[in-house]
């Protein structure tokens, strides 16, 4: 387990400790790591685990065929030089 130092606020240490409270734990720590993890897990719920399709996209490429064909209703210069403003 790594150790990873983390300044907070003091209300954000009180808002802690009223957890440690409210629960019964025995640690700021253990609360800490408790919402450190619902919040990932929350927030990576939604991606996917692509290496198999990033596999079988560089097999198809390897093997001279044309995996994915991009369409833009520009051009591709104009497309990415859009993002660069």
């Amino acid at each position: 387990m790594a150790v990873i130092p983390v300044r907070l606020s003091d209300d954000d240490v009180k808002g802690i400790d009223l957890l440690v409270k409210r629960a019964g734990s025995s640690s700021r720590s253990k609360i800490i790591r408790d919402i450190l993890q619902e919040h990932l897990a929350r927030k990576l719920s939604g991606d996917l685990d692509v290496s198999d399709l990033v596999r079988d996209l560089m097999r198809a490429s390897a093997g001279g065929q044309e995996p994915v064909k991009l369409q833009f209703k520009t051009s591709a210069t104009k497309a990415v030089s859009e993002g660069r403003d």
